[in-house]
């Protein structure tokens, strides 16, 4: 889809071409993903108004990552603007990988922070800086099949007994299989949410592992036994397989990312266009919102930081957010569009970005040592879920793992 003329409002956009300051042209460091086809189609636009010339560079997500730091370490100069995960956030900012925006963004009336929440504003920011821009605003949500939550007469849970129940409704009537969440590769994920919900933590102020409290065991014993109402061969689901079967299978509900929306709306990818419904995640113990998605910022050793912040601004700007949508990406939680008919027409989850004040935001752990504590929770995850270990003994053990890890993250 091609951005309307709203890209043209941008005056930092003309001053610059009017100064005749800007640079030839700019390169950018994308992950293949709709936002990042969504960026990519404000660019003949951006280059007409400014004459900018804009390169592109796409790295694959499992390497992409490491060729950015990399290639910051070496202060090659090469790109002027980079997506990332948020997951990647603590490990770039503790290497100085991404410059601090907190300026640009403050003297930015196109941009406009205020249009975000408290919490979205920090969503990019490390250590008191702002790194990263919000690209993507994506909570756990609840996905549930409109047509056999009528057939059965069910409501919509709101807390995670009622999901229980409802799962195990779905089941023993027979009308498929009550629920799929992420029991897999991903399955960290859910972990984490989970045990948040459930009033746990992952560990406390002074970085001690908390995974073996009888909140955490609560929560990822409530994980388990989901398994019983989730479809054939729904332990091994990664992410991507979790959101492809409720799209494909009969299953009445699943907890996962707001960020798959795009993918439901396809009739080659959903079997039930129409018949899905999205609501808030089911509430534990505490009202927790985990949130993710994607950041976008500028690379420390940028050779036109200036241009690259117009681009951002001109792409991502309070007055270009209904168009950015528009052309695939997945929702940035920008107040002003949660509320818009044109989207919601679409995008019918867009409410539930609207954080409240009552919930705490949860996001991925910003610690350097991350990768090597995820992955002591997968190793640790797969004999918990099948039973080989009782719960509480499986994270007995994971807790002694994760100490020496979380050792690593203050040490000199």
């Amino acid at each position: 889809m091609t951005p309307t003329g709203r890209l043209l409002t941008a005056t930092a956009v003309s001053a610059l071409v009017a100064s005749g300051a800007a640079a030839q042209e700019i390169n950018i460091y994308l992950i293949p993903s709709p936002s990042s086809d969504a960026i990519q189609s404000f660019i003949p636009a951006f280059e007409e108004e400014t004459g900018i010339r804009v390169n592109v560079t796409e790295t694959p997500y499992g390497e992409a990552h490491q060729k950015l730091l990399l290639s910051v370490q070496l202060g090659q100069g090469q790109y002027d603007v980079a997506q990332f995960d948020n997951t990647f956030l603590a490990p770039f900012g503790a290497a100085g990988t991404m410059m601090a925006l907190d300026d640009y963004i403050a003297g930015s009336e196109a941009y406009d922070i205020s249009d975000f929440s408290e919490g979205s504003q920090e969503y990019g920011m490390f250590d008191g800086e702002s790194l990263g821009l919000v690209l993507s605003t994506e909570p756990m949500i609840l996905w549930y099949r409109t047509d056999l939550f009528e057939e059965l007469g069910l409501d919509v849970p709101e807390t995670w007994e009622d999901y229980r129940a409802a799962a195990q409704a779905i089941s023993e009537a027979g009308l498929g299989d009550g629920n799929i969440l992420g029991w897999g590769p991903n399955a960290s994920w859910w972990f984490m949410t989970l045990i948040w919900s459930f009033g746990g933590q992952l560990y406390d102020a002074d970085l001690v592992p908390q995974v073996n409290t009888p909140e955490a065991v609560a929560g990822i014993t409530f994980f388990k036994d989901m398994l019983a109402y989730g479809p054939e061969g729904g332990i091994s689901s990664s992410g991507d397989d979790t959101t492809n079967k409720f799209l494909s299978q009969d299953i009445g509900m699943m907890v996962q990312y707001s960020g798959y929306w795009g993918v439901a709306l396809e009739p080659e990818n959903s079997a039930f266009v129409g018949n899905i419904a999205t609501a808030k995640m089911p509430l534990g113990t505490v009202d927790i919102t985990h949130l993710a998605g994607w950041n976008i910022g500028i690379p420390s050793d940028a050779q036109n930081p200036d241009e690259a912040w117009q681009f951002l601004e001109f792409v991502l700007g309070r007055d270009n957010a209904v168009d950015y949508l528009l052309a695939g990406a997945a929702a940035i939680g920008r107040k002003s569009v949660l509320d818009n008919p044109e989207l919601l027409a679409i995008h019918p989850y867009l409410p539930l970005l609207d954080i409240p004040e009552t919930s705490r935001i949860e996001r991925y752990p910003q610690l350097r040592v991350w990768p090597e504590l995820e992955k002591a929770i997968l190793d640790a995850l797969p004999a918990i879920l099948t039973g080989e270990v009782e719960v509480q003994a499986g994270l007995d053990a994971l807790n002694e793992v994760m100490g020496p890890i979380l050792a690593q993250e203050t040490a000199e």
